[in-house]
């Protein structure tokens, strides 16, 4: 059986531990004694950003032939294994991680992950179910491609990123699915699926002791295969300011969409600053922008402000909806309360309102055992855990002098890149 080191967390407030196992595989463990359950959650440090162009969307499709089975576990047999015991089961693909978890009642623990274990590991894809998944995810495409939203992120991250993995959808494209081979799959699971490139996070009612047992057993074996290294992304570049007019059909309401290039999720500091700006525009009849756009004016059906912070620089949006005679007013509008908060700063009620809401939203989603699991893998496979026990105190950091700093480096009006989306004729 093979040794497990355990290094400490360098954050002292962080409530269990964090051990790394010889082969680089990261256990971040910690026991919630109030907690009826456990979730068990893995995440792999790769996704939409550091495919190969011609592979572009096998993280995701490689989601979904996961759970089809590996050569212990036939098809239908893991899911079966996990419901019949009252659990849940999930996944999820993003430009920056792939993960997989459960959530089971804590006496089902020791006899649960090991079916987790097996199928993220060890994925067979077989030739059959790799067909007939992919026209699943085919279809999948094709339902995204009929979602205006969707259609207008597609859209303007393309543009925002031109020449980064950003630009490209997490579900690929159909071309790129159609060309994709299950060889390629394979040996694209066996190169990235390595252990450095995981975390597992256990978080719920057993003693971080028996998750450590657990751990032991069912990932000791699970060594390098590979020295192939994920490829390294240069930062995307600042784009150029444009405006961009799309027609759709099908379109009921047009919409317009503001965007800027913003911080790493990284710089923690700018991060939480530039989410704290999207409160204060947008959130509540009384944000800037809902009461003079909304609630004043009467122009828009809606508007939202916010910030997607991913490993490399994010987005920061501002999407409304409105009739095409407003769209200008709108966009003016926006242009300037976005060159007054740079000019003339922010109130300490509204950076008091931003900051007391973030930290409400905060508390209430690390409540659970999944919650808490997804936020400690999010953060460990973006930067660093740090960050994710770190996040209260930088929101409480947060000064008005920040807001106008953070405002002026990266959402200048003249910066903005424009998308508007309109109802074919």
């Amino acid at each position: 059986m093979t040794a497990i080191s355990a290094i400490p967390s360098k954050t002292r407030a962080f409530p269990g531990v964090v051990h790394t196992l010889p082969s680089g595989l990261t256990a971040i463990l910690q026991h919630v004694p109030t907690a009826a359950a456990v979730t068990c959650d893995i995440w792999v440090r790769t996704g939409a950003r550091t495919e190969p162009e011609v592979l572009s969307g096998v993280s995701h499709f490689l989601e979904h032939m996961i759970f089809k089975g590996t050569e212990k576990l036939g098809p239908g047999v893991f899911d079966y294994e996990i419901e019949s015991r009252g659990g849940a089961t999930n996944a999820a693909t993003s430009h920056d991680y792939t993960h997989y978890y459960i959530t089971v009642a804590n006496e089902h623990f020791q006899e649960t992950l090991p079916y987790l274990a097996e199928l993220v590991l060890n994925a067979a894809i077989p030739p059959e179910e790799y067909e007939r998944e992919r026209l699943v995810v085919l279809e999948e495409i094709r339902r995204s491609q009929d979602s205006p939203d969707r259609q207008a992120y597609d859209i303007l991250s393309k543009v925002m990123y031109p020449e980064h993995p950003y630009g490209r959808p997490v579900l690929g494209t159909a071309d790129h699915l159609l060309a994709m081979s299950a060889d390629q799959m394979r040996a694209y699971h066996r190169e990235r699926y390595q252990p450095a490139n995981t975390t597992v996070v256990i978080v719920g009612g057993v003693s971080e002791a028996e998750m450590l047992a657990t751990v032991q057993k069912e990932f000791g074996q699970f060594t390098t295969t590979t020295t192939a290294p994920i490829p390294t992304i240069a930062q995307p570049e600042l784009p150029k300011p444009k405006t961009i007019t799309h027609y759709l059909p099908r379109l009921e309401q047009p919409r317009l969409m503001l965007s800027w290039l913003g911080a790493p999720i990284g710089d923690l500091e700018a991060a939480i600053t530039l989410e704290v700006l999207g409160v204060i525009l947008s959130e509540g009849r009384t944000s800037r922008l809902v009461r003079s756009l909304r609630e004043e004016k009467g122009w828009v059906r809606s508007i939202h402000a916010y910030f997607m912070p991913q490993q490399q620089p994010g987005l920061f949006l501002i999407v409304a909806q409105a009739d095409a005679e407003f769209l200008d007013p709108v966009e003016a509008e926006i242009r300037e309360t976005m060159q007054a908060i740079i000019q003339e700063g922010f109130s300490e009620q509204e950076l008091e309102r931003a900051v007391r809401m973030l930290r409400n939203d905060f508390i209430f989603n690390t409540e659970s055992p999944s919650q808490l699991a997804g936020l400690y893998g999010y953060y460990n496979t973006l930067a660093t855990l740090d960050l994710a026990l770190d996040y209260p105190q930088q929101l409480q950091q947060v000064t008005t002098e920040k807001l106008q700093s953070v405002a002026r480096q990266y959402l200048a009006p003249e910066q903005a890149v424009v998308l508007r989306l309109l109802p074919e004729a």
